[in-house]
């Protein structure tokens, strides 16, 4: 799996894709820690997570959680432009916080942009106010997102053995069914923001930043992490670590078996997105792919496993422009971070904000 410039500097090697794997699961543990289960030293991971890092290679941000998830309205909008003014259309785009996720696509539609707002009404506002009006927009069609069955932040890479994982404390543990449900205070968002830029930031930085102590601020911290708030996340380029194919597919199926198939299409390894929405085509599937020709094989499968699903439309991310508000160059690497607008306190703030 590792890039053809590896070996210059440039890429991503295997070892980085066991480091990464690492904090894909532990996203906060220390070097040394790690240091066991990769069977390296804590100064050559830290060496290479700064050169990772420093390139803008990879990164660990904060993802909502099923909390955040489940009480906002998220959507998929398709864009039609005008071939002229489709990189004015993406960097306008680009801009919002609002636009979590931006691709340019082969598929019937110009750009896909997957949207996070407090509620339908103010989604409509940033469809109609922010989204319709910029020059170059000729149509757009909006698909609502009903259920979320696993989401990016989610997704492995298959770097390290099962016994290397198992010893790795998971930083993503499911406990929203069991936690209170707790707001998101003002404070919070402070720290939210800072763990987009950097989900490695050491706590008294944190701490110093919105003025309390270390301890109280890793309760913080644990608090919004072990209530399904929010979770943290390892990314990287892609392109340059073996897997450069980002693929859509708009898929029906009866009612009924949505549940069943959303779930199993869950656990599969190259599966990054999988959701229900709105409309005549009810399941998304997005995957993660080291070539296009991986893509006629999964569905393929996809049909044997479910012979009553009917892929409707399917595509390819020609430029993944903005990843989870991390926006992108063509090789995959970070060029700047604009912290997704989703960490809302309450509808009533939310709308006397804007």
């Amino acid at each position: 799996m590792s890039a053809p410039d590896a070996g210059n500097g440039r890429g991503i090697d295997e070892i980085d894709l066991r480091i990464i794997n690492a904090l894909q699961l532990a996203p906060r543990s220390t070097w040394l820690s790690l240091a066991g289960p990769l069977e390296l030293d804590a100064a050559t991971l830290a060496r290479r997570w700064n050169r990772l890092s420093e390139s803008s290679l990879a990164w660990v941000t904060v993802t909502p959680g099923p909390q955040v998830l489940g009480s906002i309205v998220t959507a998929i909008i398709e864009i039609d432009c005008s071939p002229a003014l489709l990189d004015a259309v993406a960097a306008r785009l680009t801009c919002s916080a609002h636009a979590v996720t931006i691709e340019t696509s082969t598929g019937r539609a110009d750009l896909l942009v997957t949207a996070g707002t407090a509620d339908l009404a103010s989604m409509s506002r940033f469809i109609s106010e922010e989204v319709a009006t910029i020059d170059g927009v000729s149509a757009l069609r909006t698909s609502v997102i009903t259920r979320w069955f696993t989401e990016g932040g989610r997704w492995r890479l298959n770097a390290l053995a099962p016994a290397e994982r198992g010893v790795l404390t998971t930083g993503d543990t499911r406990q929203a069914g069991r936690a209170r449900t707790v707001g998101i205070s003002e404070q919070d968002r402070k720290v939210l923001t800072m763990l987009a830029y950097d989900g490695r930031a050491p706590m008294r930085e944190l701490a110093d930043a919105i003025g309390v102590s270390p301890a109280a601020c890793k309760r913080q911290v644990d608090r919004l992490t072990s209530s399904g708030l929010v979770a943290l996340r390892c990314e990287f380029a892609r392109p340059l670590a073996g897997l450069p194919v980002l693929a859509t597919l708009w898929c029906r199926i009866e009612p009924e078996l949505l549940d069943a198939a959303g779930r199993i299409l869950s656990r599969a390894p190259e599966v990054r997105n999988c959701f229900a929405v709105v409309g005549a085509d009810n399941l998304v599937v997005q995957l993660w792919l080291h070539s296009p020709a991986e893509l006629d094989a999964f569905e393929i499968r996809l049909r044997q496993e479910f012979p009553g699903l009917h892929v409707g439309e399917r595509s390819i991310v020609l430029y993944l422009r903005k990843l989870l508000g991390h926006v992108l160059d063509q090789n995959g690497r970070r060029t700047s971070t604009i912290a997704p607008d989703v960490w809302l306190p309450s509808r009533t703030e939310s709308r006397g904000s804007r």
